[in-house]
């Protein structure tokens, strides 16, 4: 997977490849939490409501663009598991009003010319070229081969990709839109203990009750925590749930009994309990400690192991004691296996714990114009540092990190 962004903000020009894990570190402002922040919008492309969201959620355009910037461009490739052909590639340009300018999905298949050099061969399955017009065209292919592309009208601002509704009259806009969709995009969990709750008028949605409902995966903040709990023991084996607690246990210590759900006297709600051996009464989820609290939606992430095309995280240090760090990085590596992982941190324990930095970690940085330009590590030179230090965080501390981040991205 690849994703690309062009001026949202330091991001004047940039391309990250994902594959397995893929840890951002770098100063404050040099673009780590503005690719998080892609990864959000390019999820949101595949919903109808992407021009409203764009507006109410991340404050238009203008709120994104790099100054001096007059478009914003957002793109993802996709290399498909069945390899029926060698990736998809989808993009769309905003103009500084919310008007989509440009939008394409291409099916790419890799061949090679009569000298044998390496050759893409593109099928154009949404083509669209607009101005700032009120209403633009764009063409589509469907899934009838012998009929060519079909022309339709849509409103400037809406995405051609998500205005076919339920039935895409195209197998790979299905896909496309799948792969969006699945796009997990995580921030820290809000653990606020309740009396800052209280004083500030905001409650915590990890502390709460939540109303009962199916939980196939945890929800961004969290605020499903009770539901992800409930479906973890009810849904899955008898030998799924002991290894759930078994990983609940190496975080928490051995005397946790039980990680239990409790109906909320007012109905139609859950509230999530902590059973501790040795004590009458559960914990209630407003008594559970930050860390605690935030280790057990991280459990919660981990065992509910949907089908994600991407899990992005800003942050996963935040209230976590460096043990139990250590234990959500060997979940998200574990989760990296099966798809890719995106993490931004500013932790050198994360970094220090890391099973292969050398692959996983991608440095932004600024250039003398102030736009994010990707450092990865040099192999060798950080093969020779750990010799004598206890990984990439230890070096990083040491302040010797720019002998080993070297290898700019793409180049």
């Amino acid at each position: 997977m690849e994703i690309h962004a062009k001026g949202l903000r330091s991001l004047a020009d940039v391309r990250l490849r994902l594959d397995g894990l893929t840890v951002l570190i770098g100063d404050n402002g040099s673009g780590k939490s503005s690719l998080i922040e892609a990864c959000e919008l390019l999820q949101r492309a595949a919903s109808e409501s992407f021009s409203e969201d764009l507006n109410r959620i991340h404050g238009g355009v203008g709120s994104l663009l790099r100054v001096g910037a007059e478009h914003l461009e957002l793109g993802l490739a996709l290399v498909p598991e069945d390899r029926l052909y060698d990736r998809f590639e989808y993009s769309f340009t905003l103009h500084t009003s919310g008007v989509i300018l440009r939008e394409h999905l291409d099916c790419v298949f890799a061949e090679r010319d009569d000298s044998d050099a390496p050759v893409d061969r593109r099928v154009s399955i949404i083509s669209r070229e607009g101005g700032v017009q009120r209403s633009s065209s764009f063409s589509f292919l469907t899934d009838e081969p012998a009929t060519g592309p079909v022309g339709r009208s849509i409103d400037s601002r809406r995405l051609a990709l998500s205005s076919f509704g339920e039935f895409p009259p195209h197998w790979l806009i299905r896909e496309a839109l799948a792969a969006l969709r699945a796009i997990d995009v995580h921030v820290p969990f809000d653990t606020t203990a309740r009396w800052v709750q209280r004083s500030r008028g905001q409650p915590s949605p990890l502390r709460g009750a939540a109303t009962i409902e199916p939980a196939e995966a945890l929800s961004r903040f969290g605020a499903n925590l009770p539901n992800a709990w409930s479906a973890l023991k009810n849904d899955f084996s008898d030998a799924h749930w002991r290894e759930t607690m078994d990983y609940v246990r190496l975080g928490l210590g051995p005397d946790v009994e039980s990680v239990n759900v409790r109906a909320d006297p007012g109905g139609g709600s859950i509230a999530l309990r902590l059973k501790y051996a040795g004590l009458d009464e559960q914990i209630p989820s407003f008594a559970i400690s930050d860390g605690t609290l935030a280790y057990l939606a991280f459990v919660a992430l981990y065992r509910l192991n949907t089908k994600k095309s991407l899990i992005a995280f800003d942050e996963p240090e935040t209230h976590l004691h460096p043990e139990l760090l250590q234990r959500v990085l060997g979940f998200f590596e574990a989760m990296a296996k099966e798809r890719p992982v995106l993490l931004a941190t500013h932790s050198d324990r994360l970094l220090d714990g890391l099973s292969d930095p050398a692959r996983s970690v991608v440095l932004c940085e600024l250039d003398d114009r102030r736009a994010t330009r990707l450092v990865r590590p040099d192999p060798e030179a950080l093969r020779d540092w750990l010799t004598d230090y206890r990984g990439l965080g230890d070096v990083r501390g040491a302040g010797h990190a720019a002998s080993i981040l070297t290898r700019r991205e793409g180049a």
